[in-house]
């Protein structure tokens, strides 16, 4: 007979992630194999996920805990983060010397991690900022930190998440990063990122126009011109082309009420250029809010995907097009893998789109988003579309 304290220490892992403190205890007493085991998980989990505000202090002990034999080395997925005053007159002062020592000692953390830790890259980074004035100015540094350090170090990452999944991106919970910070980041070519992004699976990035230097809330024009614009889009394209083995997509834009320009519609129609010059072959799962398309370049992209697993659109405005009917074609007879669909908040020049036969279990419902949208999982989110727009 098998005995417990014979399972593998991954077994007892994944046990111990189950069980509450007062049952982990208990386990801990029937042996001393067994506790060495668990303790092992315990320890091993806990260090698995830190957050790392970016100050001096806490990357220099981050620099500490990730040498040779310490705890660090266990982690596996990290936040970086920093936080606003919470004065709403306050501005956050850029030191270009503060900045370069940040980089150099992420960079320093990252490299052990890279050289030394068991895990094989199975590393993951997400960018947050923390506090009530949230700008783009805050989340640009933290951006360029991080970008630079990954540069440096060349530690491969499996997952970059760009202020998206922390967010509902709702008035009160947003943040986002100005588009050319794409174009700053990516300046001295791609060949310094690719080697810690050619792992990448999952990829989260929430985005808006550069309003740094703008005073946003007044009828102001964004001073972007045509050039610039197609510069960022270009370099956004670029990053993405850096991910051959992406699986998830997460993408989020945060609209400002500006004059719409020629450098405007070239950053907000993003997608399509994606659409046109990246390739995704292994995408299983895509996550789109408040974005808008070509009609033409929304098919372009939905016929690149066909082994798409999970696709959720919360708000999409077709632009130039009429018609979302050669999607729901698409999504109903090329996707034979689709097995969950969340659509809603898909509007034309002809007005938004309802589902008026749905069944009432399928809706997706916002007070601030009406009509209701679709779930739909399993079989039925692969079954025939019927619509009315209003």
């Amino acid at each position: 007979m098998v005995s417990l304290e014979s399972f593998p220490v991954e077994l007892i892992e994944a046990i111990v992630s189950l069980l509450d403190f007062q049952d982990i205890c208990t386990l801990r007493l029937t042996g001393r194999t067994l506790a060495f085991k668990s303790s092992n998980a315990i320890f091993r989990t806990y260090f698995s996920s830190k957050k790392l505000q970016i100050t001096e202090a806490s990357l220099k002990q981050f620099v500490r805990v990730t040498q040779p034999g310490q705890l660090g080395l266990w982690l596996q997925r990290l936040t970086v983060y920093d936080i606003l005053d919470p004065d709403p007159g306050a501005a956050i002062a850029e030191d270009p010397n503060a900045t370069f020592e940040a980089t150099q000692l992420l960079a320093q953390a990252m490299e052990n991690i890279r050289d030394r830790s068991p895990h094989g890259g199975q590393f993951s980074i997400s960018l947050q900022i923390n506090g009530r004035n949230l700008n783009r100015e805050a989340p640009a540094q933290v951006f360029q930190v991080v970008m630079s350090a990954l540069g440096s170090s060349k530690l491969p990452v499996q997952s970059f998440d760009v202020f998206a999944d922390a967010y509902g991106h709702t008035w009160g919970s947003w943040c986002s990063l100005g588009f050319s910070e794409f174009t700053t980041a990516l300046s001295r070519g791609t060949a310094h990122l690719s080697t810690s992004f050619q792992p990448c699976k999952k990829l989260c990035l929430s985005l808006g126009h550069n309003v740094c230097g703008v005073e946003l809330g007044k009828d102001t024009q964004l001073p972007l011109i045509y050039d610039e614009a197609r510069q960022n889009t270009k370099a956004f394209c670029d990053l993405l082309n850096l991910c051959p083995a992406l699986e998830e997509l997460h993408f989020v834009w945060e609209y400002d009420d500006f004059e719409e320009s020629d450098g405007i519609l070239e950053e907000s129609l993003v997608l399509d250029r994606m659409a046109a010059s990246c390739e995704f072959p292994n995408l299983k799962k895509c996550t789109w809010k408040d974005v808008r398309m070509t009609e033409p370049a929304l098919l372009t992209f939905f016929r690149k995907v066909p082994g798409l697993v999970h696709l959720s659109i919360d708000g999409l405005d077709l632009h130039e097009g009429e018609s979302f009917d050669g999607l729901f074609n698409l999504l109903s007879n090329t996707m034979p893998g689709l097995d969950c669909l969340r659509l809603r908040g898909l509007g034309s020049i002809e007005g938004t789109i309802h589902f008026p036969d749905e069944p009432r279990e399928n809706w997706w419902v916002d007070r601030s988003r009406p009509p209701p949208g679709i779930i739909r999982r399993g079989a039925d989110a692969r079954r025939p579309f019927v619509t009315r727009t209003v």
